[in-house]
């Protein structure tokens, strides 16, 4: 092959077939771009991998560029570092910019660390060095980048899909308190004081805390979120006002913290009254005066965040037991929000549950699942203890143990089920497994009495064969004659 040619193909005499530029012969077999201007090695390879690939080889920088600009379609590029008008790394940076989406691997006989570094910064999938005493590594290094770029390519569209959901927050319902909640958050969201978001675990406070910032003219700047609960006291003050570098053991470069990065948005701070009283005391301050201090520095640093606190815990015990300082509770308080627990707009339920099916669905790729009127009813009918948080939980339970297209009260978590019962005036639906078993038993026995329990003749009435009918009957404690025992 002449220096600078592309080819495709065993001989490189198809190149405007199978390969050329712009198309692909074959839509089910990865594209592999070979750029070596070592004959012997690109022959080797292609040879190696046509069986299964469309394969393209340039010897050059220009030719391989002619076929990453051309070709619409390449999976994956196998590269050498040192190629004749250009060097290896730039061809590589050209291939990430025109083709993001192609895995590439390295393959040179110069290997040096920052060689491999400046690599895998611009993306390399993998690295090989030559020479290479096993080909077939390259076999599997090259099907294990196809199947990369297929992960993404499947992560990239079960995004679009979930983007045609929405990503924007929803607070699902009709209820009264709901629409009330609504119109509050719209009120509120349009002020710059903090804002106590009071309600149990599981109601959606965070969710509160995204429509209030989206709904406000900080929409378009940060929203940063914590639990205060699972910060150690220890990194608490360091997490919400930075350090700086050196300030404690293991603080080894400056850390701007969750006030500075909120700069111009919003920080969400959950299970508020969890922090220790100190923090408490820095936060107060924070507030006041529109800065905070990071841990070892000597100026504070000028802050403009609005702040949204929540918490599920009773304001008067944490006041009574003194977890909570009441002048921070007070600068906090400027507008409160109660979220409704879920017992309390039952009518929501439906809606709620349909919302978070889909959602499942989407994220799956699941087929569309229906709820039957029984399940709804049992739905609608549970407490929820644990608010819609229990509810996502109890819709995805279902719909991963329901094999078939609608929903039914077998389903749901036993909790929810466990004290439902059918309207007066409607049949009650008995859960399929459990009309299964009873009717599986009732058939074994009798089976068993009409055979006078002879195992090999109840085998042989039934279809069943012996080894399976023996774990029938043990399963459902029943016993043959022959043994005495299932």
């Amino acid at each position: 092959m002449n220096q600078g040619e592309a080819t495709s193909g065993p001989s490189g005499k198809d190149a405007g077939l199978r390969g050329a530029p712009g198309g692909r012969g074959d839509m089910n077999r990865p594209t592999v771009l070979i750029v070596d201007d070592d004959r012997l090695v690109s022959t080797a390879t292609r040879a190696l991998l046509e069986p299964s690939h469309e394969v393209l080889v340039a010897s050059d920088g220009p030719s391989a560029r002619a076929v990453i600009d051309s070709q619409t379609q390449l999976d994956v590029a196998l590269l050498d570092v040192r190629l004749p008008g250009e060097d290896g790394l730039s061809l590589l940076k050209h291939l990430r910019a025109v083709r993001p989406t192609c895995e590439s691997i390295v393959i040179t006989s110069h290997a040096t660390f920052p060689l491999a570094v400046e690599a895998m910064r611009l993306g390399v999938f993998d690295f090989l060095a030559k020479p290479i005493a096993d080909p077939r590594a390259i076999e599997r290094r090259v099907a294990a980048a196809v199947e990369r770029k297929r992960l993404r390519e499947s992560n990239e569209a079960l995004k679009h899909r979930l983007d045609a959901i929405g990503d924007t927050p929803q607070l699902i319902g009709e209820s009264a308190g709901v629409r009330s909640l609504r119109d509050r958050i719209r009120r509120i969201a349009r002020g710059k004081g903090p804002v106590l978001v009071l309600g149990e675990t599981g109601t959606g406070k965070e969710l509160v805390a995204r429509l209030l910032h989206t709904s406000s003219p900080r929409a378009g700047r940060p929203f940063v979120a914590i639990n205060c609960a699972a910060l150690p006291e220890t990194l608490i003050d360091s997490e919400l006002f930075g350090h700086e570098k050196g300030a404690f053991t293991g603080a080894t470069r400056r850390h701007p913290g969750l006030f500075q990065a909120a700069h111009g948005g919003t920080l969400f701070l959950d299970e508020v009254g969890d922090l220790p009283l100190q923090t408490q005391a820095r936060l107060l301050r924070a507030l006041q005066e529109g800065e905070v201090r990071p841990v070892g520095a000597v100026e504070s640093v000028q802050v403009d965040v609005r702040l949204i606190a929540a918490t599920n815990a009773s304001i008067e015990d944490a006041l009574r037991t003194g977890r909570l300082r009441e002048d921070l509770l007070h600068r906090l308080h400027t507008f409160r929000i109660d979220v409704p627990p879920l017992r309390e707009r039952t009518e929501d339920v439906p809606l709620l549950a349909r919302h978070l099916l889909e959602r499942y669905q989407a994220r799956t790729g699941e087929e569309p699942k229906t709820f039957s009127d029984a399940a709804m009813q049992a739905l609608t009918a549970y407490a929820w203890p644990g608010n819609v948080r229990e509810l996502k939980s109890a819709v995805e339970h279902a719909a991963t143990l329901c094999e078939g297209e609608t929903l039914e009260p077998d389903h749901l978590p036993a909790p929810v089920t466990a004290r439902w019962v059918a309207p007066e005036g409607t049949a009650p639906v008995e859960p399929y497994r459990r009309a299964r078993e009873r009717f599986e038993r009732g058939y074994l026995a009798a089976l068993l009495e009409l055979t006078k329990g002879n195992i090999s003749s109840a085998a042989r009435l039934s279809g069943i064969d012996r080894p399976n009918l023996r774990r029938l009957l043990g399963r459902h404690g029943l016993r043959s004659r022959s043994t005495g025992s299932p």
